[in-house]
């Protein structure tokens, strides 16, 4: 299966609850961003868990990557409520499992490097919002010097552009956590989601401005390099 794969092309989408797909765990369903694979794939996806559903003991065989959305995710190793940035790196595992309340999860899998200098999980809670910006404030969450991954939580307030930086230039992927962006036109609310490819910005980067209610976006850059990607696992 592929879906959004041309990774030279601007990809972008709204979440729509009617597209979800269900898993082959009962209860789990999921809305696919971008994906190359089938069951065992390299992916970028939200994912529902249904209260008081489950999901099987997994390898993270190329590592995990989520936020939740909605809810509290739980595992053998704690309980995750909205809000927690969590990296799961390679050869890990856990069962996972929702309560009454359900959870909702933005999942990237297969996108960890074994250059990756993580060992152990690591959590951190989004609700510190970070250093001062002009346009708002930047939480950075994860850096990885060998592959030029980097990972922020950017806060944008009412209005102000989502600034085009160097780091652009290495593939720039952002999800809309709250509120909503807008980009020539085009509105990407809560739950939306926006890839850009490596090279020169496209000249609607530079039009990419929060919404009337300001918006809070999961920021991605650098791994989508011929050498980032490459060095996946």
């Amino acid at each position: 299966m592929k879906v959004n794969a041309n990774f030279r092309a601007f990809a972008g989408i709204n979440f729509d609850a009617a597209k979800y797909i269900p898993s082959p765990s009962n209860g789990v369903q999921r809305f696919m961003l971008d994906r190359i694979g089938s069951e065992k794939a390299r992916a970028t996806t939200i994912v529902e868990f249904q209260p008081n559903s489950k999901f099987p003991e997994h390898e993270h065989i190329g590592g995990e990557e989520f936020l939740v959305l909605r809810g509290t995710f739980k595992d053998q190793h704690g309980a995750f409520t909205k809000g927690t940035y969590v990296r799961n790196p390679i050869g890990s595992k856990h069962t996972p499992w929702v309560d009454g309340d359900g959870c909702t999860l933005l999942v990237k899998l297969l996108q960890m490097s074994e250059e990756d200098h993580l060992k152990q999980p690591l959590y951190i809670s989004i609700d510190n919002k970070g250093e001062s910006t002009d346009f708002g404030s930047v939480l950075d969450l994860y850096h990885n010097n060998v592959t030029g991954e980097y990972v922020q939580m950017c806060w944008v307030d009412p209005g102000m552009d989502l600034p085009v930086d160097d780091a652009c230039r290495n593939g720039e992927e952002l999800f809309v956590y709250n509120g909503s962006l807008t980009m020539d036109g085009e509105d990407y609310s809560t739950w939306g989601w926006l890839r850009f490819p490596v090279g020169v910005s496209s000249p609607k980067r530079t039009l990419l401005k929060a919404g009337t209610e300001g918006a809070q976006v999961y920021r991605k850059t650098g791994h989508l390099t011929e050498k980032a990607m490459a060095m996946e696992k």
